[in-house]
């Protein structure tokens, strides 16, 4: 099976809310029988920015306090002292400016009543209704798992996980149209659209629904750079010029994709952490080796930080990747924001007059198109 994602379901039709404006959190949790001391850690991602609080119970009273610009997904986990690993004790909610209360009855967090702000309501509705749909999703990923290594490679039954995982994506995609379209004044709104277009949206139809939230959720920093990734859409769809950029090579060489003109370059986009990546190495080892000498480059762009650089290294040597490779080594990584990348892997296909002819081509497709342009 190519791929079984986990997605929210957003579908709470009768409420709308509109979200504060940024400014400083405050959560106070009340534990009612955790006797003894123990550390709580506060983690989410904002934009790029990662949320990680740390502070101890006392009599079971924690706090946690700060500033965010807008309101993003964040999870509270006991941990316990002395060790390295964390219970799977934890609650997770959305956080906004304002006060956020956490009330437990007994010593699990788990078991939180949540009040506060009003996104977060509405979350907890959104949470209720994500189960049934993610409960399908995870049986099917693992029916999958479970089978034998030769059936998983069976083009059939790969294709009919496929076809199975394509009818929960359509249910979900639905509900999210319904949540956008009911609750136009949500933040939420906007995660759902980031949802329902999915890892490669589509324009005509994302785009509408974008310009139909309003300016307060729109002008947010995830409101922005949704904004901008619907910009690199169009930029660089079939068609278009493939816009030029440079980068480092592992050794700090610069290398332009314009220093490719006049062959045909598949632009990789991928990362030394990304196992989908990895494993479509194999399969893009093999259209390199058979088309190389006709006359294909590839251009591998590497979406790893500075701080993972020698296990990029690391994943060329071992994966034995023989194209050119660069990273700016940035969160973003540049060349990825210009084309519009937020999910990896995936590909870009430009012809010798520096024009994009296809994208995200994997297996059998790469090989086809290859073979069209090189017989």
């Amino acid at each position: 099976m190519k791929k079984i994602l986990l997605t929210i379901i957003l579908y709470v039709p009768f409420i709308v809310y509109v979200y504060a404006q940024k400014g400083e959190f405050l959560i106070r949790g009340k534990i009612a029988e955790l006797n003894t001391p123990k550390t709580i850690q506060l983690s989410g991602q904002l934009n790029y920015t990662t949320i990680s609080l740390s502070t101890k119970t006392t009599n079971g009273e924690f706090e946690f306090k700060g500033m965010i610009e807008e309101p993003v997904e964040v999870q509270l986990i006991v941990r316990n002292e002395g060790s390295h690993t964390f219970q799977t004790d934890k609650i997770i909610f959305y956080l906004e400016p304002g006060i956020t209360y956490l009330t437990s009855k007994n010593n699990h967090i788990s078991a939180s009543e949540i009040s506060g702000p009003g996104i977060n309501t509405l979350y907890q509705k959104i949470q209720r209704s994500l189960l049934p749909s993610k409960l399908k999703k995870d049986s099917l990923k693992a029916e999958y798992n479970a089978l034998p290594e030769e059936r998983q490679k069976d083009p059939k039954v790969d294709a009919d996980f496929d076809r199975r995982d394509g009818e929960i994506n359509k249910v979900q995609r639905s509900l999210y149209l319904d949540f956008i379209k009911n609750n136009p004044d949500s933040f939420l709104s906007l995660v759902a659209l980031k949802e329902y277009g999915g890892h490669y949206p589509d324009y005509t139809d994302v785009a509408p629904l974008y310009e139909s939230l309003p300016a307060a959720v729109r002008e947010t920093p995830t409101g922005k750079a949704f904004k901008q990734q619907l910009e690199s859409i169009v930029a660089t769809a079939i068609g278009k010029t493939a816009p030029d950029f440079t980068q480092p090579d592992a050794d700090g060489a610069p290398v332009k994709l314009s220093d490719f003109k006049g062959k045909y370059v598949l632009i990789d986009f991928w990362a030394s952490w990304c196992g989908p990546c990895r494993k479509e190495n194999k399969s893009l080892i093999n259209a390199y080796t058979v088309f190389h000498p006709k006359g294909l480059e590839v251009l591998g762009v590497s979406l790893d930080a500075a701080a993972m650089k020698e296990w990029w290294i690391k994943a060329i040597k071992c994966d034995k990747l023989p194209w050119r490779q660069v990273s700016d080594l940035k969160t973003p990584n540049e060349a990825a924001t210009l084309y519009g990348i937020t999910a990896i892997p995936q590909n870009v296909l430009v012809n010798p007059d520096g024009i994009i002819i296809a994208k995200n081509l994997k297996g059998k497709d790469l090989e086809q198109k290859l073979s069209e342009i090189f017989k």
